[in-house]
């Protein structure tokens, strides 16, 4: 064997790539280059402290040797040398078991089948005398066939075996997949697969292990062994009653009590597929059950008597900024009942320090002052009878009349922190006042020391329980799981999560933080913040990957977390997948005391689909739950989805009366000027809101409506303000091609549409497609330009953004006929004709077989800009919108 730089031989086959790597050894995939055929193989890895681990891999391949069968990975060949000893065995192409059921929605038949494989598997071993030991869900390989491969025969053993090799550890095994007897070191025979077996099939059919999550291994071995499991109908009701038996007697304490062998097992699976089939029914869950109930809290339930409480949270994205998240209790078992004093609390967000200077010690104090909303946040976290507004409203309130606050938030009360610092500390005081006279009802405060970051956060929050005694806290999670230094990073990028230009280096630090502080939930919060306004405001198509990793990382413990569940909702809603999501949202309805934030929350989701009725019946009801100019500002953009410009407006004229500055609001206030045709008006809003305050989004809006007006030497400089907020988006870049050419800059046309088209070149997704299309046509290469938007034909949505560039390819490309198709289907959708008023259009003004659409759409030729424009979403390239 030779050196570890890949490609390397391993005696006749080139290793080209690493796999993974378990207890004995790492796997490599490799090529037989006398076969011709991919391999995997499993390499011994040097162990210091096993003197026997060679002997181990070797009794992995005589074992193996003698099971020639379908459902277990086969043994190809065995590669000894002076460099060590490898298994060469058969390359499955597929994923392990667990990772299969995330990526899918199996029935219950289809779960079933891949059980009765495992037992298949399982008798051709236990008929050979050998049993598994650690047969779990990461042993179990599926091939793109749906073909089960039992692997990793590494602690097994022959059952009449008891030599050293199987004593070297006391117990050999994961100790989630051990029966009791494993666990308690006695002799084993074919029946302690057979419980491991159960704890894989229940884990496939409810979801969840029947023994808990708890992280100590030695809690969940006392379970194994002294517990009885929870009823599989607990967290699956849609089981037939003859599959839960089964589970019962496979979980058995007592190998006595459990079936006979895996062949009895795939019998009696084999009875359940025929009743399956005979009812008619696929036994698919219709809802989430682990809603309100998990197997840990089953232990934790029944072992102490309490009701465990958790904490939820709730970002939802607001039109064009971030999103807070808004903090809310709940029981593993059911919504605890809110008092019927139950109120709102809004915090004011606090004014900014009076600071002339940028030293090292302002910039602490002005993280102090991240701290400070950190901790109040925390704070107030799932008290008993408040629900908290979001912070995200606060924070657009700031530098306001208090007056003008009170009557925006519709809060029942508000939380005032202020900060006056000198050369070594800062007074923090906090003031709560009833919204409705704002009047002082009570008041803290305390000094904080700048430096010692976790010290003022637990300061603050103790001064927040002595203000809100009659509002006891629950459960708090503690600020010891991170350090110091750490704590201190992540106000650090806090502070500076709106810095969109540098998104991506800011949630790359967050990625290495999160390494050092894992368990720190507030961190995957703010995470999944940053990422979405990321997604949303530069286009960088990597959400959905990064929120995957985040999630892969996080820690069992902090699964039930609010920071956790709602990361998982928003890449669910990335991904498509609705089943997902709606578990999730079932599990919300269920826990969330704020039913207006359930709703509001259900309000995005039906809009992000498209479904457009049920998003506003949603939101509909929130606001009947409470008056919110962001609920507000979310029915307004529903109703511009939906086509209804005029009720849209006049829910934003209600918007901008509870709050005359709401950014979002005046922004799309102007997106729907612009889609009307209204251009000037839309330069005139973004103009007097000022480009300090709008975002990228907002941005590209404004250079939209320059382009239109023709006002090009504008548009050109404002593009390339977006191409520097939002560096990855291609779609500036395009625009600023076409204006070039306008202005006879033909080389500086070409070199745009170039980079463009690099930025886009490594996309697959629809849209990255449609870009490239349009780069392409921008380059005279129409042949490619067509043929990605033959690509996008069956996954791109028929909306008004897709048609519109569609018509601007074919016009460009000089296919007149397409382009003619694409301009009348976005004129029905509701577009204005000075779209196509620009000077990429001109030619339909001259040509006969545009005279149908000329007459029906007078202002095509004559710059008319009156027509009332319906669904569109052109102004903000499908994506002003909210944000989970």
């Amino acid at each position: 064997m030779q050196s570890e730089q890949l490609p390397f031989y391993i005696g006749r086959y080139r290793a080209t790539a690493r796999l993974g790597s378990g207890g004995m050894g790492v796997v490599y995939l490799a090529t037989d280059e006398r076969l011709n055929r991919q391999v995997a193989i499993k390499k011994l890895l040097h162990n210091p402290n096993s003197s026997n681990a060679g002997e181990r891999i070797r009794r992995e391949a005589l074992l193996l040797a003698q099971l020639n069968h379908n459902n277990i990975v086969q043994l190809y060949d065995v590669v000894e040398d002076e460099n060590g000893i490898a298994l060469v065995m058969e390359y499955v192409d597929g994923c392990s078991l667990d990772r299969w059921q995330k990526e899918r929605s199996p029935d219950l038949a289809q779960k079933l089948q891949l059980l009765k494989q495992i037992c298949a598997g399982l008798t051709r071993a236990h008929s050979a005398g050998i049993i598994h030991r650690d047969l779990k869900a990461e042993n179990i390989l599926v091939d793109s066939s749906g073909t089960i491969k039992i692997t990793d025969f590494g602690i097994a053993k022959h059952w009449q075996e008891d030599s050293d090799l199987t004593r070297e550890q006391h117990v050999a095994g994961s100790w989630g997949a051990m029966s009791p007897e494993q666990a308690q070191g006695k002799p084993l025979d074919n029946r302690s697969d057979l419980f491991a077996l159960g704890v894989l099939a229940y884990r496939l059919l409810c979801g969840q292990n029947p023994f808990g999550d708890n992280n100590s291994p030695y809690v969940i071995a006392d379970r194994i062994v002294k517990s009885p499991h929870p009823p599989a109908a607990k967290f699956a009701p849609e089981l037939p009653q003859a599959l839960c038996a089964l589970l019962d007697r496979l979980l058995a304490k007592t190998p006595q009590q459990r079936p006979l062998n895996a062949a009895a097992v795939a019998t009696e699976l084999e009875a359940v597929l025929l009743q399956i089939r005979g009812s008619g029914s696929s036994f698919t869950r219709t809802h989430s059950v682990t809603a309100t109930v998990t197997a840990e809290s089953y232990y934790q339930y029944h072992h102490s008597g309490r009701t465990w409480l958790h904490r939820a949270a709730i970002a939802l994205l607001a039109i064009g900024t971030a999103g807070a998240g808004t903090w809310l209790a709940l029981s593993e078992f059911a919504t605890p009942p809110l008092p019927e004093s139950s109120k709102y609390i809004a915090v004011l967000e606090p004014q900014p320090l009076e600071i002339s200077d940028d030293s090292a010690f302002v910039r602490t104090q002005r993280l102090l002052v991240s701290n400070v909303q950190s901790a109040l946040k925390q704070g107030l976290s799932g008290r008993q009878g408040l629900k908290l507004v979001s912070f995200s409203e606060s924070r657009r309130l700031r530098g306001q009349p208090l007056a003008a606050q009170a009557k925006s938030l519709n809060a029942d009360l508000l939380l005032i922190p202020a900060i006056d610092c000198d050369a070594r500390s800062c007074e923090l005081s906090l003031e709560l006042l009833d919204s409705d006279t704002l009047t002082v009802v009570n008041s803290r405060s305390t000094r904080l020391v700048v430096e010692e970051g976790l010290e003022s956060r637990a300061r603050t929050q103790h001064q927040l329980d002595d203000l809100l005694a009659e509002f006891p806290a629950r459960n708090r999670e503690s600020s010891a799981r991170i350090s110091a230094e750490d704590y201190l990073t992540y106000l650090e990028i806090h502070e500076r999560r709106q810095d969109y230009l540098h998104l991506g280096e800011l949630l790359d630090r967050l990625d290495t933080l999160q390494d050092r502080a894992v368990l720190f939930a507030p961190l995957y919060e703010l995470y999944g913040e940053m990422v979405m306004d990321q997604e949303f405001n530069t286009r960088a198509a990597e959400a959905d990957t990064r929120l995957a990793k985040l999630l892969e990382r996080a820690p069992a413990s902090l699964a039930d977390t609010p920071e956790i569940l709602i990361n998982q909702l928003r890449l669910a809603t990335l991904r498509n997948e609705p089943g997902q999501a709606e578990a999730l949202l079932a599990r919300l309805k269920l826990t969330l005391p704020d039913k207006a934030s359930y709703h509001q929350l259900r309000a995005f989701y039906h809009h992000h689909r498209g479904e457009y009725d049920k998003a506003l019946a949603h939101i509909d009801s929130a606001l009947a739950l409470r008056t919110s100019y962001a609920y507000l500002d979310q029915k307004a953009l529903t109703l511009t989805l939906s086509g209804d410009m005029q009720a849209a407006n006049k829910v934003l004229r209600q918007a901008i009366a509870l709050n005359s500055e709401s950014i979002d609001a005046i922004s799309l206030l102007a997106g729907n000027m612009l889609d009307s045709g209204n251009a000037a008006e839309t330069i005139r809003l973004l103009s007097e809101a000022g480009l300090e305050r709008i975002g990228p989004m907002d941005t590209y809006n404004l250079c939209l409506a320059y382009f239109i007006e023709q006002q090009y030497a504008e548009s050109q400089t404002c593009f390339a303000r977006v191409s520097s907020l939002a560096p990855k988006d291609a779609d500036p870049l395009l625009y600023r091609a076409e204006i070039a050419r306008e202005l006879n800059q033909p080389e500086q046309a070409l070199e745009l549409a170039h980079t463009a088209l690099e930025l886009t070149a490594e996309r697959s997704d629809w849209e990255g497609l449609l870009m490239q299309a349009r780069a392409y046509a921008e380059l005279g290469e129409a042949e490619k330009a067509v043929e990605n938007l033959l690509r996008i034909r069956r996954d791109a949505p028929d909306d008004l953004y897709v048609n519109y560039a569609r018509a601007q390819v074919y016009i460009t490309t000089g296919d007149l006929l397409s382009a003619k198709v694409h301009i009348r289907k976005t004129l029905e959708q509701g577009i204005s004709p000075i779209w196509y008023c620009t000077a990429r259009f001109v030619k339909i003004c001259g040509i006969p077989a545009f005279d149908d659409l000329r007459q029906q759409y007078p202002g095509l030729c004559n710059g008319g800009n009156n027509n009332n424009a319906g669904k569109s979403q052109v102004a903000s390239n499908s994506e002003t919108g909210a944000k989970l």
